[in-house]
């Protein structure tokens, strides 16, 4: 009977993902922070409804113009259908998505992106253009 080959390369268990996921929002949460939303804090430290509702970050003094929600993935997230499963309509619904790609033996980013409704993103641009 023939071995089976076995594979040195691990599948990533659940806990390592929910580890990897939470490390990106804590580096996002401080990046906003760094920007000038110093009430910016994760909702898993501020709010386990926030966090049910979809949104990743808390933006304790409302200032923040959107909820944000996070993805450390390897596959595109599905916008619309996690925009639906966010129930809060007050605000714009944005994904920041940290695209994930096999490099050698772990996964790393392939960069950065947002993705949003594109009349929010119009309207930003409007404020950048008449102040």
């Amino acid at each position: 009977m023939k071995k089976q080959k076995t594979t040195s390369q691990k599948k990533k268990t659940g806990a390592y993902c929910r580890n990897k996921g939470h490390r990106y929002e804590t580096k996002i949460a401080q990046e906003l922070r760094n920007l000038g939303f110093t009430d910016v804090v994760t909702s898993r430290s501020e709010s386990k409804n926030m966090d049910d509702k979809k949104v990743d970050l808390v933006d304790r003094s409302g200032k923040l113009p959107c909820y944000i929600q996070l993805k450390n993935t390897v596959n595109t997230p599905q916008y619309h259908a996690i925009k639906k499963e966010c129930p809060l309509k007050d605000k714009p619904f944005i994904v920041i998505w940290n695209k994930q790609v096999k490099k050698e033996k772990v996964f790393g980013s392939a960069g950065e992106v947002v993705i949003m409704d594109k009349d929010f993103f119009y309207e930003l641009l409007s404020k950048l253009i008449n102040g």
